[in-house]
Order: C-alpha cells, then sequence, then structure tokens
C-alpha cells in the first residue's frame, strides 16, 4: 500500500497493491471467511466490526478488508475498486501526481507532455 493522488476523487488516498486488491476482492466475493483469515494472518485479536455500515450490506466485506489494510474505514465501495496502484501510470516528474493510465505520457493536472500530442 502506498499512499497517491487520485484524480477521480482530487485528493491523495492509500493505494492497494495488486496483491491487497485480490484480497478485497475476495472479501467481497466470499465474504466473512476471508476477512477472517486476513485477520488470523495478520495475528489481530482486538479487531471490532463495524456495527453499522452506511452502504449496502454487500459490500460489507469488502469495506471491512479495505479496513484492516489500510487502517481507514471508507464508506464508498466503488473508491476502492478504483483506488489500485497499478492502474495508475507513472507520477509526473513535473506535478508528482501519477499519470492516469500506465501508457499515458500527458499530465491532465499540469499539462506537462502536451508538446507529445498530436494536433488534429
Amino acid at each position: 500500500m502506498e499512499e497517491r493522488f487520485c484524480w477521480r476523487c482530487d485528493t491523495r488516498v492509500k493505494m492497494l497493491n495488486d496483491e491487497e486488491f485480490k484480497l478485497c476482492m475476495e472479501a467481497f466475493m466470499h465474504g466473512k471467511k476471508v476477512v477472517e483469515k486476513e485477520l488470523e494472518r495478520r495475528n489481530i485479536k482486538d479487531f471490532v466490526w463495524l456495527e453499522k455500515i452506511e452502504t449496502f450490506e454487500k459490500y460489507r466485506y469488502l469495506l471491512e478488508m479495505y479496513r484492516i489494510i489500510t487502517g481507514e474505514y471508507e464508506s464508498n465501495p466503488l473508491a476502492i475498486l478504483h483506488h489500485r496502484s497499478s492502474h495508475f501510470g507513472k507520477d509526473c516528474p513535473n506535478c508528482s501526481k501519477p499519470f492516469r493510465t500506465s501508457r499515458a505520457i500527458y499530465c491532465p493536472s499540469c499539462g506537462y507532455g502536451a508538446e507529445n500530442l498530436t494536433k488534429i
């Protein structure tokens, strides 16, 4: 996990690496057993389950796994689904915000690389 700028959220967030993202997806698909297994693996004995999740119950274990990994509660499950570091590109050498994709050559935040774009 690393903290990076998310252009969708317009703020720095904790981005998941591929392994952490896979854990979140397993929790989403298979529920409580996966979360309990991760708590055991991390030797977390004093984990307090949230009594009320402010979104649909079907996202409960995805949100709980994200909280285990990052230490932060995220109420929007869609945010977790796009906070995957490998889906962003390298950091812009000018403004340090990540390019939006791994193939991007232009930074929309600061304009870096605009000279490489083909004019129509």
